[in-house]
């Protein structure tokens, strides 16, 4: 027997039905997965998917995007996104996210109009309304809806309703732009940005799972779960990881004892 939608999701589906035609902002994280996995179940062919390309976000972001619209069946463009050659972005202050997501809604809006497409709706839940995301306002502002906010999907609901669908990412920890892992007022470079995504590729490959590199030039502070960090601070993890990321560049390597956490960068906006 088919197990029946939460109110929720039934809400959701509602919603989605309303909208007409969509351009699903993917990222290829599982709360984009959710709604164009719903979407493309309630659109057909009307739901399509774009992911932006460029040097802020983890390469694995873009090649999860690629395998779940190749999954599903869904349109998927790929969008070149040239925010590094933005002086304001660039200067990553406060306002580095307000400026990258007004250029961001531009490409998804070009794109849809391109497409003949109602709307642009993105993944943001109630849980992103809890945190400095001065991105989520400008969004708004713009005419970007978020279905799953809408609905009343927190994070946790996303993650049981993508695991009840069977969605591969279900369990894949949060990330985020690779600009993020930089402090604000430290210029942002193609190089520290790539060094930052290889570092944390390699410490997922040694199997630490929430992992981010927040670069204070000149160290290299790493968070991971708390339960992990023991692990982390003990031979032969300690030595590995050290020098791994000495090659890549970082003078002094660091473990942070408050274990991960998201948007910890933005303590130094206050």
């Amino acid at each position: 027997m088919m197990e029946l939608d939460n109110p929720k999701t039934r809400k959701l589906k509602n919603i989605l039905e309303a909208v007409g035609s969509v351009l699903v902002s993917f990222s290829g994280g599982v709360d984009s997965a959710l709604l164009l996995h719903v979407a493309a179940e309630i659109l057909k062919e009307k739901a399509r998917a774009a992911t932006l390309v460029s040097p802020i976000f983890p390469k694995n972001d873009l090649i999860r995007a690629e395998n779940l619209t190749e999954e599903l069946g869904v349109a998927h463009a790929r969008l070149t996104f040239d925010i590094l050659s933005d002086r304001d972005f660039l200067r990553n202050d406060g306002m580095r996210c307000h400026f990258c997501k007004l250029k961001m809604i531009e490409g998804l809006k070009d794109e849809a109009k391109r497409q003949g497409l109602d709307s642009v709706i993105d993944g943001s839940n109630l849980d992103d309304t809890k945190d400095y995301r001065p991105g989520l306002d400008v969004a708004q502002k713009a005419g970007i809806s978020s279905p799953l906010m809408e609905a009343g999907f927190t994070k946790e609901d996303i993650r049981k309703e993508a695991k009840r669908r069977k969605i591969k990412t279900w369990s894949t920890p949060s990330s985020a732009c690779l600009a993020s892992r930089i402090a604000f007022g430290t210029p942002i470079t193609v190089e520290d940005l790539s060094r930052v995504d290889k570092g944390e590729e390699m410490l997922h490959q040694l199997g630490f799972e929430e992992v981010r590199i927040r670069y204070h030039p000149p160290i290299a502070r790493i968070e991971v779960s708390t339960e992990q960090i023991t692990r982390l601070a003990q031979a032969p993890f300690r030595d590995t990881v050290a020098k791994a990321l000495k090659d890549l560049g970082f003078t002094y390597v660091t473990l942070d004892l408050s274990g991960f956490r998201s948007g910890s960068m933005n303590a130094l906006l206050s």
